[in-house]
């Protein structure tokens, strides 16, 4: 929504310098596969947004002998440059997952509407303003990949 974190959004195209070294997931052969992949539908778009899902649960009293567990759901911007990408401002919470315990296998369970809600994005797309243009872009479309990491791309 700023220019200036716009410009940062392009980092993963117009500032990185692929020198061999593994300093951000943007160097790795995962990210190049998708790039060569998608192209069209999305890696030619430099605002390309891509976002790692992350989550651990932690027990919020502090004390091990109590079993209730909290599990945070976290979406980080991998677009951003390494010195800003895994800066806690910059994560989207997306959900938490309460409980007495871990998930474990039923984690699917509450990960599925966001799962959900990012294929619709991706069938279908939603506007989304461009603060670098100042203008309403035609649409923005998400992809969830086979790695736990999720890609958004304007159209």
């Amino acid at each position: 929504m700023t220019e200036h974190m716009s410009s940062h959004m392009k980092w993963h195209k117009e500032g990185w310098v692929d020198d061999g070294a593994m300093r951000h997931p943007a160097d790795s052969k995962a990210w190049k596969h998708f790039d060569k992949k998608y192209y069209k539908k999305f890696s030619k778009d430099a605002r390309s947004v891509r976002l790692g899902l992350a989550s651990d649960g932690f027990n919020p009293f502090g004390l091990m002998s109590i079993s209730h567990s909290i599990w945070p759901v976290i979406l980080i911007p991998y677009n951003l440059p390494p010195w800003m990408c895994m800066k806690q401002q910059n994560w989207i919470m997306s959900m938490i997952i309460p409980g007495p315990k871990s998930p474990g296998n039923n984690i699917d369970m509450y990960l599925q509407p966001l799962i959900d809600e990012l294929n619709v994005l991706w069938e279908d797309g939603a506007e989304t303003y461009d603060a670098a243009t100042k203008k309403i872009s035609r649409c923005m479309h998400a992809c969830c990949g086979p790695s736990m990491t999720t890609q958004l791309t304007q159209c």
